[in-house]
């Protein structure tokens, strides 16, 4: 008898429907009978099996964005109705028996029900943990399935936009009842006293004598190193490396690990694994460090969602945003406020990011549980990750009862993974006598940098970390703030002063202190909802440093200054001077002088200051060009002045193999400088493709996301686009037609 042993990918083929369906009306009484069995919990359901009450859609899939906005919803959730939705997935299997069949979700925002065959497989409570199903006896070989799920999005669980549906992928596992246990998989390097291992933790379910397993170590290019065939009952194996090659930001090397299930030579199980080796210290009075070398977290705050799609985002395009932040300067992101997913830390494993997973729910009941379980399961194997987190800004975390909340939560992570610390996101009351940083192996604190000094000097033997800080408006392409319009100058000199700090005094203030490991700034990009203080028109946040589609604000430059090594100078402003104009120049820079010229006349060479220097100026109406120096090296940034927009160019992010395309679009002129001040309307058409979404970065703009229409915000604007070997069409009034080929292999 032959059994299924595959792995059935899950992003085609589902069939989606907004909204709920009625019950059935005068059912006889054998329906109710039928309908409480198993098997018949969807019969109740009225139009369920209607073909034209269901639309065909592919995973990742976030309906929120297909939305209008509406000013009379919530402003915290982006304006976007919170309602319910249906999915379902029909497919035929093969003629092998089935003896085990693990069904995987690695996130479903919104309450889910999950029905196989009719018959309710499993429930979930919360959007950002992966939970699994066993389902093997409710699937049929050799015959038609179903997957039904219903997501119930009408509650929160977070103050900002959460999107809603089946927004990561999903997959199911055939296996045979022997098999390993995926709980108990854990794959790491170890060092002691210079020499280090790689260490693989296994369980097996169901073992029978003539099981075996095989490990195998292996480096980036695939050399087997070494390999070792044990019994299933040892349960552990480690490997000697000799010459280590380490994982680190600047140089992220990852071995791989083959665990095999055998049976009379034949592989029943696979379990596949990346192995960073790295060692992470938190000294006190002197920071962290990784592989013994000092290492400052400049880290970054983000949410996870994206102009066009929301929280569906593919690979390449959370490959396309990671890549903006490395530009920056970026080592460390906070992943605010839940769990990230295996394909995210894929990503910052290869690029080489420190990533700090954070829980979503505070509490010791079981769904909490449920959440750290999941947590630690998808992170443990991942040299990215170098924190966890228990919570972020909970009204308890000032008391003795918050501090035993969060003892059992430590103690729940700690029994699944010791060998990371473990933080909380604590806004407040780090200086109480019991309060919940009293457990963290390091105290993170949002803003409130008045309580730093007083932490420390209560806690000398811990490290503090800014787990939040300098939230800093801005909107991309504008020099002059307009409160009533809800934009904001990229001078970098706005915030909310009422609970945070500015960039320049956090980062001077994180800089000069020892006992401070780094800080996480708000936010990487803009956001849906959370507008805060602001309202209707925004339905972005405004305190990214780069926008919504990843288009870089100056203010991202700002903090560049402080995060990267290599000289750099960014000028500003960035728009078309008027002669007579008065200007404030500024540029942002980690040199120590600057010089401002137009054409030869210099304006002064003054010392920067906080990574800034700026001159107030009368425009002659030409370009500006400053000079920055750093002992002996020099480096150069100008404002050029353009003429009026008379075409569009395309910038294709995408890999050879991939099949989504991230394509930027700018306006140039004549001479092919940028024109800043461009905000035509831009129509698409797509050749053998789909359109999966649309955005300019603008705050304030309400446009069908999921249009073929898009008017450019400053210059700019964004296409996500699916397709093999298609062909992309923009169209600009008075600008000649512009196209590109979309190659995905």
């Amino acid at each position: 008898m032959a059994l299924a042993n595959y792995n059935l990918e899950l992003n085609e083929g589902w069939q989606f429907h907004l909204g709920s369906f009625p019950l059935k009306t005068d059912m006889p009484i054998g329906m109710f009978h039928q309908t409480s069995k198993a098997g018949g919990a969807l019969l109740e359901l009225d139009g369920f099996e209607d073909d034209e009450s269901w639309r065909n859609i592919s995973v990742p899939h976030d309906w929120m964005t297909e939305l209008k906005f509406n000013k009379n919803y919530d402003a915290a959730g982006g304006y976007k109705k919170r309602c319910v939705g249906w999915y379902k997935n029909k497919f035929t299997l093969g003629k092998e028996e089935i003896e085990s069949a693990t069904l995987v979700f690695d996130g479903v925002m919104g309450k889910t029900t999950v029905y196989v065959n009719g018959i309710v497989a499993c429930r979930n409570f919360s959007g950002y943990n992966q939970f699994i199903c066993e389902i093997g006896d409710y699937l049929l070989h050799d015959s038609e399935n179903e997957i039904s799920v219903f997501v119930d999005a009408t509650r929160w669980e977070g103050w900002w936009y959460e999107g809603a549906g089946l927004y990561r992928k999903a997959y199911i596992k055939f296996r045979e009842n022997s098999r390993f246990d995926t709980d108990k998989f854990f794959a790491r390097g170890t060092e002691k006293d210079g020499k280090w291992k790689t260490v693989v933790d296994f369980g097996v379910l169901n073992t029978t004598d003539d099981l075996t397993v095989d490990v195998t170590l292996s480096d980036e290019n695939g050399a087997v190193l070494s390999s070792k065939n044990i019994s299933v009952s040892e349960n552990s194996i480690d490997f000697d490396i000799e010459n280590p090659k380490l994982w680190s930001c600047d140089a992220p090397y990852l071995y791989k690990v083959v665990c095999t299930l055998q049976r009379d030579d034949k592989v029943i199980d696979t379990l596949v694994s990346s192995v960073g080796l790295r060692k992470i210290e938190w000294i006190p009075d002197k920071g962290m460090y990784l592989n013994d070398e000092h290492c400052r977290v400049k880290g970054i705050c983000i949410h996870h969602d994206h102009a066009g799609v929301g929280i569906a985002m593919p690979k390449e395009l959370i490959e396309y945003r990671m890549s903006i932040l490395k530009e920056l300067g970026i080592n460390a992101i906070r992943y605010a406020h839940s769990a990230p997913d295996e394909t995210f830390l894929d990503i910052c494993d290869q690029m080489g990011f420190l990533v700090m997973s954070e829980n979503r729910m505070f509490g010791a009941s079981d769904d909490v549980f449920y959440q750290i379980d999941a947590m630690v399961r998808v992170s443990r194997n991942h040299p990215s990750v170098f924190l966890y987190s228990l919570f972020n800004e909970e009204p308890w975390q000032s008391s003795l009862r918050g501090k035993r909340i969060a003892q059992r939560m430590k103690e729940r992570i700690l029994s699944l993974d010791s060998t990371r610390a473990i933080t909380g996101a604590q806004n407040g009351g780090t200086t109480e006598k019991e309060n919940a940083s009293d457990v963290f192996d390091v105290i993170g604190i949002n803003y409130f940098l008045k309580d730093y000094e007083q932490t420390h000097k209560d806690s000398p033997k811990r490290l503090i970390i800014g787990t939040e800080n300098c939230p800093t408006y801005a909107t991309r392409g504008v020099y002059v703030t307009d409160e009533k319009k809800q934009i904001f100058d990229c001078y970098g000199q706005k915030w909310p002063d009422y609970f945070s700090e500015s960039l320049e005094e956090t980062m001077s203030f994180v800089f000069s202190k020892d006992y401070v490991a780094g800080c996480f700034a708000w936010s990487g990009f803009d956001y849906r909802g959370e507008p805060t203080p602001y309202g209707w028109p925004s339905v972005v946040s405004h305190w990214g440093f780069t926008d919504y589609c990843g288009f870089k604000k100056d203010t991202a430059y700002l903090l560049s200054s402080w995060y990267k090594d290599e000289l750099f100078a960014h000028l500003i402003p960035k728009k078309n001077l008027k002669k007579g104009e008065n200007v404030r120049a500024c540029v942002y820079t980690n040199g120590d002088y600057a010089e401002l010229f137009e054409d030869n006349k210099s304006f002064g060479r003054i010392k920067v200051k906080n990574r800034r220097a700026e001159w107030d100026i009368v425009s002659g109406g030409k370009s500006l060009k400053v000079c920055v120096e750093k002992g002996k090296s020099v480096v150069y940034d100008e404002i050029k002045i353009s003429s009026k927009a008379e075409k569009v160019v395309c910038e294709d992010f995408s890999s050879k193999d991939s099949d989504i395309h991230i394509i930027n679009l700018y306006a140039l002129d004549k001479n092919d400088i940028f024109v800043p001040s461009f905000c035509g309307k831009v129509t698409f058409s797509v050749e053998d493709g789909v359109i999966l979404g649309v955005g300019n970065g603008d705050p304030n703009s309400h446009h069908n996301e999921k249009g073929n229409v898009i008017n450019f915000f400053n210059g700019k604007a964004q296409i996500i686009v699916k397709s093999k070997k298609g062909k992309l069409t923009a169209k600009c009034e008075n600008i000649p037609d512009v196209s590109i080929e979309l190659r995905g292999d």
